[in-house]
């Protein structure tokens, strides 16, 4: 099977840095199969500017007909899509330009991934990049379930930067809408109870951060909705008995430390590369960024 790589962008009241990742998109090094931008019901300018693009070579407009919510419009991108695999790129966030050609070599030497993982840098409001992470991803290829395990710790990957089988995504049952927030976490366990996950420290990506990031903004609404992620997730028939037990421990654990989520670990881990003048440096210093970020 010829590896077609669809970019997919879920847009919502997006006006401030909907361009930028457009541009990444547009720039990559090796042309992806396409790149999908759904607005999801913005009150702002998000979808006159969609619409800017429209008549780009590759760009298809895919607006949901009625707004969604995070999860179920990953869901409709993936049902728009028409390559063999997709990535959902959050609006805030953005693409080296060898990014669809890496992924592209990786997945030609791996076809059977069901994930495919970058690293990147962290960025912050302005888009200019002040450190990276990813570097302590594993190295080795996680088999089923090692995946499942490996991310029943937390949600210890970036949704921006991962490409996805376009077939097994549409094959995963959809979450409650009221679990949507917790998208990303439900197919990374779903997907590394089935299938391998490769794992990357090469830095192709760029993650914003802002006071409105969906992940951590409101702490206690992902807690929340990861809880019903997990009880969704345990009602699954196939799972043993140990990973059942294992849900159950990380369930009390969320209950019982609602700001220890991934989320807020995640928000903190951020917060103190931020602060590091000495990652600012090195994440500058020696490395070619592209224009886009400017």
């Amino acid at each position: 099977m010829k590896v077609k790589i669809s970019l997919a962008i879920p847009a919502y009241n997006a006006e401030k840095f909907i361009r930028t990742v457009i541009a990444s998109c547009l720039q990559q090094t090796e042309t992806p199969h396409e790149i999908l931008l759904s607005d999801d019901g913005s009150s702002d300018q998000t979808p006159q500017i969609l619409r800017e693009y429209a008549a780009q070579p590759l760009v298809r407009l895919v607006s949901p007909p009625q707004r969604l919510g995070i999860g179920s419009h990953y869901r409709h991108l993936v049902q728009q899509a028409t390559g063999s695999h997709i990535v959902i790129l959050s609006c805030d966030d953005a693409l080296h330009p060898n990014f669809v050609k890496t992924a592209l070599k990786g997945l030609q030497q791996q076809p059977e991934l069901g994930m495919l993982i970058f690293s990147g840098y962290l960025c912050n409001a302005q888009m200019k990049p002040q450190s990276r992470f990813g570097l302590g991803y594993p190295r080795h290829l996680l088999t089923p379930p090692m995946g499942f395990e490996h991310f029943l710790q937390s949600c210890t990957y970036l949704i921006s930067f991962t490409v996805w089988p376009v077939a097994l995504l549409r094959s995963l049952p959809p979450l409650p809408d009221d679990a949507g927030l917790a998208t990303d976490w439900y197919w990374a366990l779903a997907v590394g109870s089935q299938s391998p996950i490769q794992f990357s420290r090469y830095p192709l990506g760029y993650y914003r951060y802002h006071d409105q990031n969906a992940s951590h903004s409101d702490g206690d609404r992902w807690n929340k909705q990861a809880q019903t992620m997990l009880e969704f997730i345990a009602d699954d028939v196939s799972l043993s008995q140990e990973f059942r037990e294992s849900l159950l421990i990380l369930q009390n654990s969320l209950k019982n430390r609602p700001l220890h989520t991934s989320s807020q670990n995640r928000l903190k881990s951020i917060q103190n590369f931020l602060k590091n003048s000495i990652q600012h440096f090195f994440a500058n210093r020696f490395v070619g960024h592209p224009d886009f970020l400017k």
